[in-house]
């Protein structure tokens, strides 16, 4: 196609083509990882898989090719679409500076107890009386992830947290990412004319599509943070790597708390600490963002992105 016709596109026509690739990659790669794990582990996992007893490898297996029939491929798929290479299209080709990285670091680690007081406040919210049902049906929602969760984070050795590091951390880091901040956000700040609601409906979004809704807070704030990342670096390994960091603890604390024979089920517990602590922590999350924002305008670091 032109690029004439590529830039005069309407954004809802570009969201609609990103949707259609993500339920293809979705249902192809479901399908493939099926046909995988039933030659590994037997076909008679498919029947369990519906019941909610199928082998961990099987439901590992699983997670693996829906993590990269979702995200990564329809990504992929989209850039071309779009007329652009992808590593063009998603900047992951464009000026790195290691200062931000370092800055990155921080801010996931300075932001852990922010993020952990809005999911406190989060799990405390509860819907009013005549949606009852819908409530007690969100509920179990959250309970089931939570113990696919908890069966995928049981790790015995050094083998098993490599390929949890891989599944949970290396694969949404990337793929997510390319998604909501690489795609979703530039659609929607185009539709919109405004960086900052094209960061929020994003946001949104990629805290919705998880379905686990007493975390739709702390993830949502998360995904804004990874969109202004974007945002100002106009370089989406940043996000990336703020991603994997967030992930990847999650994960290897997992692993700590089985090797020192403590429930893993515990890391999802949202704990209330003084507000000394929330105040320190949004003190150097608001300090850190400043420098990364202040630092990448001294760079003359560009925002715009050429197509929708």
């Amino acid at each position: 196609m032109p690029e004439s016709q590529i830039q005069n596109r309407h954004p809802l026509y570009s969201l609609f083509y990103l949707i259609l690739f993500a339920l293809a990659g979705t249902l192809v790669f479901s399908l493939l990882g099926m046909l995988i794990g039933s030659l590994i582990y037997g076909t008679a996992e498919l029947l369990n898989m519906t019941t909610g007893t199928a082998n961990i490898g099987f439901l590992k297996i699983l997670q693996i090719f829906s993590s990269i029939g979702t995200f990564i491929v329809p990504a992929w798929f989209f850039a071309r679409f779009q007329g652009e290479m992808p590593t063009a299209y998603f900047k992951l080709n464009t000026r790195f500076h290691p200062l931000l990285l370092i800055l990155t670091v921080i801010l996931m680690f300075a932001s852990s107890a922010l993020l952990e007081w809005t999911q406190v406040l989060n799990q405390s919210m509860h819907l009013p009386a005549f949606l009852e049902s819908l409530e007690a049906w969100m509920r179990q929602q959250e309970d089931q992830l939570a113990d696919l969760t908890t069966q995928l984070l049981k790790m015995d050795n050094y083998g098993q947290l490599a390929l949890n590091l891989f599944m949970i951390a290396l694969l949404p880091a990337i793929g997510e990412e390319l998604v909501f901040r690489g795609c979703f956000q530039h659609i929607f700040t185009r539709w919109t004319k405004n960086p900052h609601w094209g960061i929020w409906i994003s946001a949104i979004i990629f805290s919705a599509i998880h379905l686990q809704f007493y975390g739709f807070l702390p993830r949502m704030l998360l995904g804004a943070c990874f969109g202004y990342l974007m945002l100002w670096s106009n370089n989406l390994w940043f996000p990336i790597f703020a991603h994997l960091i967030n992930n990847g603890a999650a994960v290897i604390a997992a692993f700590v708390y089985q090797q020192q024979g403590k429930p893993i089920d515990t890391l999802s517990q949202a704990t209330i600490e003084s507000p000394s602590v929330y105040a320190l922590s949004l003190f150097f999350t608001s300090a850190t963002l400043w420098m990364f924002y202040r630092y990448s305008q001294s760079r003359a670091l560009p925002n715009t992105h050429k197509h929708g």
